[in-house]
């Protein structure tokens, strides 16, 4: 873990200086973080670390940094700007438009261009740590909060949420590794969390057994997910005892003895399925609790507060999950979990429209593309990218997406698959995007893109070209 994490933590250090400055001078802080679970926690943490300073401040969510939300931050009064989990992939934007404004980013993205002396960065990536699997935009963000006052370590929680979020539990038994391993030691030390071993079935404290094994999507599961019937009879099979009076059992119940006969179970369906035996091992791992949130909700567990996060950015209620992480349990979390069951419907439908009929999913010679077009989301493109990257059999090709969005222009996800050979999807991005008059960057097993809906045909042809130029066997992947 050590690394440049020494250098990472002294950049934090400097920012929180500058930070403290800012409070000091009673300046009005702008904060813009991304929409995903991630950017929320991040927006979450930094926003609790300034109220915390008494300072004044307003958060802003946007989908991403392009250069009509440049004009309208350049366009307000020129006060100090946080950017959280974005700004690293726009440097030189936001140096030719924002040069008088004091900013600070936050983000762990890899950075393009270079930063105008008004702009100082705490980015891992400078100092050769990965930011795709070792600390998140909410994690950077917490290092931040951190330096600026050590009693912020109990918003070290937040950090390991956004980390879940952005799917970083690579480690072995998808545990979290690398800077998380500190943010998820602060938070067990600070009261806030326990990390313990089980199945990993989305809703495990919240939901009945078979409506959790219905709604876990990370691994996809042919047959089983979204089958809830499907599930009852597995989970019958396996001996599981539903109810527990009139109440059904949640999974986080169940035994020892019946967690190892439903894994076997999953295990012989996925292999039945051609899944590789590896994805039936994604099922078991560390299971991050939040101790300190209420049992039997959506908080309790680190991965579906993540989800609800997630749900709240894609499904335009971006403000319920800045409350939720700002420490508002009100109505608010009401609010949120209505928004996450309407998003799980969503996300469902249009993983069943993705399989329901053939070329919605292309193979081509280095990338399998799913053509999105007006009918998935582009607030559900990334997700629905990644899950039909971690569902297809042996597949040594990444998967992209695009969807269409306002303005005749296309939204594109990228997604290595983990059967993958290593490719740098974010330059594979930023440079067919730039060729099709669009902007594109992101890490280097996810990327994203925008471009001209004319230049989509264009854009998954370079795309393609790219990848099979990049992995070198194009053709025999």
């Amino acid at each position: 873990m050590d690394g440049g994490l020494p250098q990472l933590l002294d950049a934090a250090g400097e920012a929180a200086e500058i930070l403290r400055g800012w409070v000091d001078e009673d300046k009005y802080i702008r904060v813009v973080s991304h929409l995903d679970a991630d950017g929320l926690a991040a927006a979450g943490v930094v926003g609790r670390c300034l109220h915390r300073l008494s300072a004044s401040f307003r958060i802003r969510i946007e989908r991403w940094l392009d250069e009509n939300v440049i004009s309208e931050l350049a366009s307000e009064a020129p006060s100090p700007i946080i950017f959280a989990d974005m700004g690293s992939g726009y440097l030189n934007l936001i140096g030719e438009r924002l040069r008088e404004v004091p900013i600070i980013v936050v983000d762990h993205h890899p950075p393009v261009g270079s930063p105008t002396p008004n702009v100082f960065q705490v980015n891992p990536h400078l100092h050769g740590i990965d930011g795709a699997r070792d600390i998140s935009g909410a994690g950077v963000a917490y290092l931040l909060a951190r330096e600026v006052d050590g009693r912020n370590r109990d918003l070290a929680y937040l950090a390991v949420v956004g980390a879940l979020g952005d799917l970083q539990d690579k480690y072995g038994d998808r545990s979290l590794g690398g800077v998380n391993e500190l943010v998820v030691r602060d938070a067990v030390d600070a009261g806030y969390l326990r990390v313990e071993k089980d199945l990993l079935l989305y809703g495990r404290e919240t939901r009945p057994v078979h409506k959790a094994l219905a709604h876990t999507t990370n691994p996809y599961i042919p047959g089983i997910t979204g089958e809830e019937d499907r599930c009852l009879a597995l989970l019958v099979k396996a001996g599981v005892k539903l109810k527990d009076g009139e109440r059904w059992r949640t999974a986080s119940e169940l035994t020892k003895e019946e967690r190892e006969r439903v894994f076997s179970l999953l295990t012989e369906h996925m292999l039945s399925q051609g899944l590789n035996v590896d994805e039936a091992f994604k099922l078991v791992g560390a299971v991050y609790v939040l101790v300190r949130e209420e049992p039997w909700t959506p908080l309790r567990d680190g991965r579906e507060f993540a989800s609800l996060l997630n749900a709240c950015g894609r499904m335009d209620r971006a403000g319920l999950g800045v409350s939720i992480c700002m420490g508002d349990r009100s109505n608010t979390l009401k609010e949120a979990r209505e928004t996450l069951d309407e998003y799980r419907r969503t996300l469902m439908d249009a993983m069943s429209w993705v399989y329901g009929e053939p070329g919605r999913l292309e193979e081509l010679e280095s990338v399998y593309v799913i053509h999105g077009g007006g009918r998935i989301s582009e607030r559900l493109v990334g997700t629905v990218t990644s899950l039909v990257a971690s569902s297809l059999p042996g597949s040594r090709k990444p998967v992209v997406a695009y969807a269409f969005i306002e303005g005749d222009a296309a939204k594109f996800s990228m997604r290595l698959g983990p059967g993958a050979p290593a490719v740098n999807l974010g330059e594979v991005a930023r440079v067919a995007a730039e060729r099709c008059s669009g902007i594109g960057g992101g890490h280097d097993v996810a990327a994203g893109a925008q471009v001209p809906r004319e230049r989509v045909k264009d854009f998954i042809s370079l795309v393609n070209k790219l990848v099979g130029e990049a992995i070198g066997d194009r053709g025999e992947a």
